[in-house]
């Protein structure tokens, strides 16, 4: 499911909106997507990679920041 988001001032890749990216963000856009789970909100905070879409891109570049060193979740 691809859900298009215009971004506003918050925390990229913050979806679960705890003022930190961490793998719980990618969990809660996992479960927001394929789960039906709760929105992130605003919705532009779970789109991490910046292509006004949340989807699995989203989770895999958020775990590839956390565990791998990726770059920081980003914002336009």
């Amino acid at each position: 499911m691809d859900v298009l988001v215009k971004h506003s001032p918050c925390l990229c890749g913050d979806a679960d909106v705890s003022n930190v990216v961490t793998l719980d963000d990618a969990v809660y856009d996992i479960n927001y997507i394929f789960k039906g789970g709760p929105a992130p909100w605003p919705l532009e905070a779970g789109d991490a990679n910046c292509d006004h879409t949340v989807n699995i891109a989203d989770v895999v570049y958020i775990i590839n920041h956390v565990f791998k060193g990726g770059p920081e979740p980003c914002c336009p």
